[in-house]
């Protein structure tokens, strides 16, 4: 395989990537929210900041997972030594921490959380994608228009 097929290859998953977003967003409406019509240039720029991030993660889950573990997992680390203790427990009851977990909730919709194999798009993930193409509007005659010829 040469490196022209390789990028095109790969021009060709972030072309699905992409589409597989639009189709998710299309049919979740609730996923792409119009900001505020009063939304002054800071409250916008924040509104676009965060769904950027939330079309960054349902994009890209694979990545957005890896990044996720491995802050989990340096959290954890950090934790263990006498300064992370600290600030851990310094921070268990902080309403700035609880908010911080609401944005994260709301942007990611927890589809980062539960069981994946590793380099594989989370089990929420994929039930989202299945939900937004079973749920709302792929049937028999969109299938039989992807069906080869002479396949059942």
């Amino acid at each position: 395989m040469n490196p022209e097929m390789l990028i095109g290859m790969l021009a060709e998953l972030e072309r699905i990537r992409e589409a597989t977003l639009d189709l998710v967003e299309r049919n979740a409406p609730q996923l792409l929210p119009a900001p505020a019509d009063d939304a002054d240039g800071t409250e916008r720029a924040a509104f676009d900041l965060l769904l950027g991030a939330r079309r960054a993660v349902l994009g890209n889950p694979v990545a957005a997972r890896g990044v996720h573990d491995m802050l989990i997992a340096e959290g954890a680390r950090y934790a263990q030594t006498p300064a992370g203790a600290q600030l851990r427990d310094a921070l268990a009851g902080s309403p700035a921490v609880e908010n911080l977990r609401r944005i994260w909730e709301t942007l990611s919709l927890n589809v980062l959380d539960g069981p994946a194999e590793p380099h594989a798009a989370p089990t929420a993930w994929s039930e989202l994608l299945a939900d937004a193409l079973v749920g709302h509007g792929l049937n028999d005659t969109i299938l039989a228009r992807l069906r080869p010829e002479g396949f059942a």
